[in-house]
């Protein structure tokens, strides 16, 4: 379970410790279907394995509405909801599948049930525009699959995020080889898949997917690229104390054309084109410190925004950086005393590429220092300021974006947070949606069961911010969805 780690989702800080939803919780169903609402707001409790509604017009929360987890016996883990005409679909990430609720009844919907496969580990629906259409990544198998949520049990082709390269005279399992199309890194290591955004051109469409590549056992090497060892000669293997590869973005083609209901697995020509080097691209463009292992850039969340890729990078999840001491392994170049490259929990990057020449290679544009441990969702752009707010560790992060290098800009960085936590190293918030009508910020605090709000006022540049009702929710809140009846 990596995602106590990533967390790429609301279950993310404590995954190892899940329990399914008691047959007795209480529910607020009646009082829920009373209410009559005509606006509510949706949020998947993770640890508890439900949904609560908040009616933001009356102020007043409905928990454990709907249980989830009907597919099967292990544990759900529920890590996304969307709504697509009259359905809510959840994402299944323990039961690997996506299971269909009527919008206004919360009936569950036997038909709308789809299966992936054994260990897929789904993070995140990522929606074609325009279509009942969504890409779902595979964390557990590096693999995409295109999903109709209008005929949900229709399975298409899964296609692979890389593929393999010959490493049969490797000299340890830190050895690589030459980077080739479909393997920007040159080694057989996971990908961890995760999120992504669609670029829609017809025929010619793409998908970007970000891979986070956690791994803890990365082993240091020293610069001939033996295995290091410490103290030396004695056959103990020393660790990274990062735990992130040099991450990549998997590019992916499509016909988005092709989407409709009854569509062809030829039709659709779903194919992995290309893995990108995201570390590579980024630290070359941007003059940044080479990459040490386990302290990649773990880009956890995708949004393409005015032609955009806009790629934000968490970096190190939370914590308190650690440092070096004279009694273990120094790599060259760093010093006793010195912070271990992997620990920082202060290097969240947002790193814009633009696919419009050439969407096999999108070209650097800008990258943006925010700090902190920073995730973004769906639902968290302000459209009509053009604010990218970001949850994460510690507090509220948020970037101005546009169509240009001179369109971006930080609003609140990790030393300017919205709702600092009382506790920045661990107090984790893990879901956001914006309502525009409204202009009101929906949070889903993991670390206090709870959701907090924020008013938002004036321009792009003179944001305001002032804080509105908070609402007691089930166990490990995380997705939040917005749905009007």
């Amino acid at each position: 379970m990596m995602k106590k780690l990533l967390k790429l989702t609301a279950f993310a800080a404590t995954a190892l410790t899940f329990t399914s939803c008691p047959p007795e919780t209480a529910t607020d169903y009646q009082a829920y279907m009373s209410a009559g609402l005509s606006k509510a707001v949706f949020v998947i409790n993770a640890d508890a394995e439900s949904l609560s509604a908040v009616d933001p017009a009356g102020q007043k929360v409905y928990n454990h509405i709907q249980l989830v987890g009907y597919s099967g016996s292990n544990t759900a883990i529920p890590s996304d909801l969307i709504v697509n005409w009259d359905y809510i679909h959840v994402l299944l990430s323990g039961q690997n599948s996506i299971e269909t609720y009527d919008k206004l009844t919360l009936d569950y919907i036997d038909a709308g049930r789809h299966y992936f496969k054994n260990g897929y580990n789904p993070i995140a629906f990522i929606p074609v525009p325009g279509t009942s259409w969504v890409f779902c990544p595979g964390f557990g198998t590096d693999q995409v699959q295109p999903v109709n949520l209008a005929s949900p049990s229709t399975d298409y082709s899964f296609a692979d995020s890389w593929t393999a390269v010959d490493l049969s005279g490797a000299a340890n399992t830190e050895s690589t080889v030459a980077a080739t199309a479909l393997n920007a890194v040159g080694d057989n290591k996971k990908r961890g898949s995760s999120s992504g955004a669609v670029f829609v051109n017809g025929a010619d469409s793409r998908l970007y997917v970000g891979n986070v590549r956690y791994d803890a056992s990365i082993r240091l090497t020293e610069a001939d690229g033996s295995l290091a060892e410490y103290p030396a000669g004695s056959g103990n293997e020393v660790r990274a104390p990062g735990y992130f590869r040099q991450a990549t973005v998997s590019v992916f083609g499509f016909d988005a054309n092709a989407m409709t209901d009854g569509a062809s697995d030829a039709a659709l020509n779903f194919r992995l084109i290309k893995e990108i080097n995201l570390e590579d691209l980024y630290r070359s463009a941007a003059g940044a410190v080479d990459y040490f292992p386990g302290d990649g850039l773990n880009p956890q969340s995708v949004f393409m925004l005015d032609g955009l890729l806009n790629i934000v990078c968490t970096g190190t999840n939370g914590g308190s950086a650690r440092t070096f001491s004279d009694a273990e392994y120094i790599p060259d170049g760093f010093s006793a005393g010195g912070v271990k490259p992997g620990t920082d929990p202060d290097d969240g990057v947002i790193i814009i590429l633009d696919p419009s020449a050439d969407p096999d290679n999108p070209a650097y544009v800008t990258s943006l220092d925010i700090g902190g441990s920073p995730c973004g969702y769906r639902e968290s752009v302000d459209t009509g300021r053009k604010i990218v707010y970001l949850a994460g560790v510690g507090g509220i992060q948020s970037y101005i974006y546009g169509s240009s290098t001179a369109g971006f800009s930080v609003e609140h960085s990790s030393s300017e947070l919205l709702l600092a936590a009382d506790t920045p190293e661990s107090d984790f918030y893990s879901g956001l949606a914006f309502d525009s009508a409204d202009d009101v910020l929906y949070i889903s605090f993991y670390s206090d069961d709870s959701m907090k709000t924020l008013n938002v006022s004036g321009g792009s540049a003179s944001a305001a911010y002032s804080e509105g009702p908070s609402y007691s929710l089930g166990d490990g809140p995380g997705a939040v969805s917005i749905l009007e009846f």
